[in-house]
């Protein structure tokens, strides 16, 4: 998946992995059965990274924003195929579904995060909806190859510029401190 996506055969895997395609139906009854255990495995990893991230008591609150939203998956390495995204909404519905869902709690969670931090005066108030509604459109255009390729980004740059951006705003460097 790291080079083709979802876009390889039970033939391709079997060669790849020099064994038999009936050694690969031994532990797996279906192509579709790997990419959903591929992406669990994946969702996990981003748990795990977000578990340590919420935990890490030297991050102040916007570091913890800033880190949480370029979290990618580092279980399986760089993956560059930048349409694997877009392959998985078109060819893989259920299992992308699995993601948004995903995805959409763990949203909620930072949203709690970051209401206990308004409270807190460690954050300003600002509208969750409309941050919600930013993170995810804007997430969800970055997972687009086509964007991705025309300005050289990997996705994971991507994620770390808008969250850059959103936690940083438009501020200059010294101007950002002063306002946390």
């Amino acid at each position: 998946m790291k080079s083709r996506g979802v876009k390889f055969t039970m033939s391709d895997l079997a060669k790849r992995l020099s064994i038999s395609k009936t050694s690969i139906y031994e532990h797996f009854s279906s192509k579709n059965e790997i990419i959903h255990n591929i992406l669990i495995t994946a969702l996990q990893n981003i748990e795990e990274q977000e578990t340590k991230i919420y935990q890490n008591v030297e991050l102040s609150p916007a570091e913890k924003i800033q880190a949480l939203l370029s979290v990618v998956p580092k279980v399986f390495g760089a993956i560059n195929n930048q349409s694997l995204y877009d392959d998985l909404r078109h060819y893989y519905p259920d299992e992308w579904q699995l993601v948004s869902a995903f995805y959409e709690k763990q949203f909620s969670q930072m949203a709690d995060f970051i209401k206990q931090n308004i409270e807190a005066n460690s954050l300003r108030c600002v509208n969750l909806s409309v941050l919600k509604q930013i993170v995810t459109s804007t997430t969800d255009n970055l997972f687009n190859c086509r964007f991705l390729e025309e300005n050289n980004l990997t996705l994971a740059d991507a994620l770390a510029f808008m969250s850059d951006i959103i936690v940083g705003g438009l501020l200059p460097q010294n101007q950002q401190n002063a306002a946390h």
